[in-house]
């Protein structure tokens, strides 16, 4: 019994040239991309970082009311070879006689890159010289801070006044003012409501 065989169809395919043809375009595709996805990833740690912030001040509005005392924003500094600045938060509790304080909840970091500006861009935290200082929070060991403190009504002090109440939130390498790119907060300083400014 003889056997056939078909003879056998020609295999397609890719040559060499046009694959470093293809991947030659799929490099200068993801070069030229990159920038974009830098500046995306950028914007979306400052939106974070606001939001964080904002966040804790509301948070701080409330437990203030909640236990008729006041409320230390206090914004971390720290300084790192890579971030310097203000770059976490946490709120600190002041006891009935006003000289005890004790942390609620953990310290919270801004996204890498990002800082809490600690220039004119910022003037509530230096608008209360009362919150500043250096203390132990914990993880980060013994850090410089500056802040503001929130009343039981839900006010900031008197000696805050309306053109002292913002705090921006930027890239730490942006230096331009104002920067390019910015979460600005206000924080009324009879109600204590929290109002947001973007470019």
């Amino acid at each position: 019994m003889k056997t056939s065989f078909a003879p056998s169809s020609p295999v397609s395919g890719f040559s060499l040239i046009e694959l470093l043809v293809v991947i030659a375009i799929i490099a200068i595709m993801t070069t030229l991309s990159l920038p974009a996805f830098n500046s995306i990833s950028q914007a979306s740690g400052i939106t974070r970082g606001g939001q964080m912030l904002g966040d804790q001040i509301i948070l701080a509005r409330q437990q203030a009311a909640a236990r008729n005392r006041d409320v230390e924003v206090r914004i971390i500094d720290v300084a790192d070879a890579m971030y310097p600045g203000y770059r976490a938060m946490q709120l600190w509790l002041v006891d009935g006689t006003g000289t005890n304080k004790s942390p609620i909840g953990k310290v919270l970091r801004l996204p890498d890159g990002v800082v809490i500006a600690s220039n004119a861009l910022s003037p509530l935290l230096i608008a209360d010289t009362n919150v500043t200082g250096t203390t132990n929070f914990g993880s980060l060991g013994n850090r410089p801070y500056a802040g503001f403190r929130i009343r039981g009504n839900g006010a900031l002090p008197s000696t805050i006044v309306t053109n002292n109440n913002f705090l921006t939130v930027q890239l730490a390498r942006d230096s331009g003012t104002p920067p390019n790119n910015y979460y600005a907060i206000r924080v009324n300083p009879v109600t204590g409501r929290v109002t947001i400014h973007r470019p």
